[in-house]
């Protein structure tokens, strides 16, 4: 407490980091003792606001101070900030506006008046939960802040502690590699990585090479070479497993290309978590790199309940890191394991066939519901592979295998729609066959009994499947209507009707 002149305003302000107070004795004929909280903001307090009155005395409080203030990061960027407001006279009345500033260093008071990044907002009634959303943020770093309250006399509050967020890097794209055998070498090569996963443009400053011995061994490396170049060669042997990351800049690494194979041109996407594969020829291989796609194959945890055992999203990227839905010309091998935990082991691009009826089976979801596909159990790696020249959605869930002959399913279930836009272009019908029967005379018939088309293998579980993408033998389109299909399976016939709509 003090009194007098130790006491008065310095440049017609006074500003109060904790809670203090300033006393001074009026010139009044009365003498009266007055009393001011907080700080002004500006040269003067507005008429209205809480000013020093001759002839009685008065005391006026500082706003509140927030005590909750939260900062995170949103899968865009942005730092979404989030406090609970307090009033103009502590937690009571109403405040004017909110300040929030943001720096990648503490916020004191000694520097708040320097940081420039900041933004102000009207003050919601005490007790009201603010959110606000702030976008612009270097990527990597780890930002600071604070935030202040201000009342309609210009008078703020104190500091709130500082809250501290962290910004994801923005990685650079993943190479798009492609790799040849010839005399006695292996050769990788790869187009420049110009810009990263958000779009935008950056320059690497080397490319690192890697190779394992398996998916599940030792990953050696990297090998660093110069931005300038876009190939390296090395023996067909021992056999090794290589892919590539791009390093920027500031540090960023990409995610890692496809796996390459030195002695068989067989390329390899590796799943995030390192538990699933797909494995591909020098073809889809081929068309992939010219098209500009990535493949990436992503474990899908939250679909991870119940019978199904795991789950994996297979889709491809572009240039601009948009998702794209290509289907392929070509079958891929898609292999995921058995279990959520444990080894899981992938050396083999293609894993001897061996189950009992008590297994997995792979499942495709259609958008509708998962179609079973069935697949090839590997129990000495713990593994079930499947071919699809499609992308999507992919379970593995713990069945009962049939032990003769059945239709497990067909897809779509009755109307399908061949006009080439990639969505039930084709009937489908899945089966089992673990006796390996001879499949014969697999026909479409109309309702007159006229034979329209012959049913041909199909993408759902390659074999194991049979399907009719709506066309006559001759290769004309058949018109809408509802067809018949009809196989035998050893000795014995199956049939059922679908529609084909236009």
């Amino acid at each position: 407490m003090c009194f007098g002149a130790l006491c008065s305003y310095a440049a017609n302000s006074q500003e109060t980091r904790a809670l203090t107070t300033g006393f001074s004795v009026s010139n009044s004929g009365g003498k009266t003792l007055e009393s001011t909280v907080g700080e002004i903001s500006g040269s003067t307090m507005a008429a209205s606001g809480k000013g020093l009155r001759s002839g009685h005395s008065g005391t006026s409080h500082s706003p509140g101070v927030v005590y909750d203030l939260t900062a995170s990061t949103n899968a865009s960027g942005q730092a979404l900030f989030q406090w609970t407001s307090v009033g103009a006279d502590g937690l009571s009345g109403q405040a004017a506006y909110v300040e929030v500033k943001i720096a990648t260093y503490p916020i004191t008071y000694a520097n708040y008046s320097t940081i420039n990044s900041s933004f102000t907002l009207a003050s919601l009634a005490p007790g009201s939960v603010e959110q606000e959303l702030y976008g612009g943020l270097t990527a990597g770093k780890t930002y600071y802040t604070a935030v202040r309250v201000r009342d309609g006399a210009n008078m703020y509050g104190r500091l709130s502690a500082n809250a501290t967020f962290g910004t994801a890097p923005v990685r650079p794209r993943a190479p798009v590699v492609s790799g040849v055998v010839a005399g006695g070498n292996f050769t990788i090569s790869w187009g420049a990585v110009t810009s990263n996963v958000a779009g935008s443009t950056i320059t690497v400053q080397n490319y690192e090479v890697y190779y394992s011995t398996a998916l599940s061994g030792a990953i050696s490396g990297p090998v660093t070479l110069p931005n300038s170049t876009l190939s390296y060669s090395v023996a067909t042997s021992p056999l090794r497993w290589y892919f590539l990351k791009a390093l920027d800049g500031d540090g960023f690494r990409s995610d890692a290309s496809v796996w390459l194979n030195n002695s068989d041109e067989v390329s390899r996407t590796v799943a995030d978590d390192s538990r699933a594969v797909v494995d591909m020829s020098p073809y889809v291989e081929d068309f992939l790199a010219t098209s500009g796609l990535q493949p990436v194959l992503q474990h899908e945890p939250q679909f991870e309940s119940g019978s199904t055992v795991v789950s994996y999203r297979f889709y491809f990227r572009d240039a601009a890191n948009n998702e794209v839905t290509q289907h392929l010309a070509e079958d891929v091998t898609l292999i995921l394991p058995l279990s959520r935990t444990g080894a899981f082991t992938v050396s083999a691009v293609s894993p001897a066939v061996n189950y009992s009826v008590y297994d997995y089976s792979a499942y495709f979801y259609n958008g509708v519901e998962d179609v079973k596909i069935g697949g090839t159990v590997n129990p000495s790696d713990g593994s079930v592979s499947i071919l699809t020249r499609r992308p999507g959605l992919y379970k593995v869930k713990q069945v009962i295998r049939a032990q003769s002959f059945s239709v497990i399913q067909t897809e779509p279930r009755k109307v399908f729609t061949p006009n080439g836009d990639g969505v039930w272009d084709q009937f489908n019908i899945v089966y089992d066959n673990p006796e390996g029967l001879a499949i014969t005379d697999a026909k479409v018939y109309d309702l007159s009994g006229a034979e329209i088309a012959s049913l041909r293998s199909g993408t759902y579980g390659a074999q194991a499947s049979l399907a009719w993408d709506g066309r006559r033998s001759n290769g004309d389109k058949a018109v809408s209507g509802i067809y018949i299909y009809q196989f035998k399976a050893g000795s014995k016939f199956y049939n059922g009707t679908m529609v084909v709509a236009r």
